[in-house]
């Protein structure tokens, strides 16, 4: 169902070589207003409008991300001491570092951070996939009905774009009001909808790139919402092909047959 190279350009587009060149910037600003929320703001103009990326590492992980103002960065891998970098092109993919941080972060409730906005999943309350979230959770009494709300929603009318597969750019991140417009796009797209509606209505979600295991040369992308104390799995790519068949597959996942690589 999956077309390999079209999540690999993704996983590809933010593999960078960073320049050994590194100079101070002291127009950088990271505003840590929000690490109560687990995401952090970079203030950073480059120079001759060169392209920027912000880095955040903590322990062997690393995540990368085109700086834009504005946008949340997320500090998604829990309590702990991280290493933010911001880095400006040079040329190809070679970036010079110029800006480094270290974040201690301490937050009372670390899922906090998979409710919020952030450059891969990019969402605000005028979002139409948000609006309509906001509409089909309006009577929910738990989560768990939020959940299946949003779940029914897209499993019946979201379907799989096989020529977007086969033809989207490198670095590719979902806009949302145009994969809500079209109603289908790649698992990407499937993953990233599912969880700002998800998030939108207070449930934390994560977004995983990894391996299901009856797919697995094919890198796919899947949610987790967090579901009475615990992450449970919840696939709406390949349900949603399930359920416009007539079948009623079940909407928790075994989390033993998904090995994620990625969270956002």
């Amino acid at each position: 169902m999956f077309k390999k190279p079209a999540i690999l350009l993704f996983a590809a587009a933010i593999s960078l070589a960073f320049a050994t060149e590194r100079t101070e910037a002291a127009s950088t600003t990271i505003d840590q207003g929000l690490l109560d929320k687990g995401v952090i703001k970079v203030d950073y103009t480059p120079s001759n409008q060169a392209k920027a990326i912000v880095r955040i590492s903590k322990d062997n992980a690393t995540f990368d991300y085109a700086l834009s103002q504005g946008a949340q960065y997320p500090l998604q891998l829990g309590n702990g001491s991280y290493t933010v970098l911001i880095a400006e092109a040079v040329s190809g993919s070679k970036y010079k570092v110029v800006s480094q941080d270290q974040i201690d972060l301490q937050m009372a409730d670390e899922t906090e951070v998979f409710k919020q906005s952030n450059p891969i999943i990019q969402w605000d309350e005028t979002t139409k996939a948000v609006v309509k979230a906001k509409q089909l959770t309006k009577s929910a009494k738990t989560d768990k009905e939020k959940v299946k709300a949003v779940y029914g929603f897209v499993t019946k009318t979201f379907t799989y774009d096989e020529a977007k597969a086969k033809t989207v750019a490198p670095g590719y991140i979902p806009n949302l009001d145009k994969v809500y417009k079209a109603s289908k796009g790649i698992c990407y797209d499937f993953a990233s909808t599912f969880a700002a509606m998800t998030r939108s209505v207070g449930i934390p979600t994560k977004l995983v790139i990894g391996k299901e295991k009856n797919h697995p040369d094919i890198l796919h992308a899947w949610n987790e919402v967090y579901l009475q104390d615990q992450w449970v799995v919840v696939d709406t790519t390949y349900d949603a092909a399930r359920v416009q068949a007539g079948q009623t597959p079940a909407i928790f996942k075994d989390a033993a047959n998904y090995k994620g690589t990625k969270v956002y």
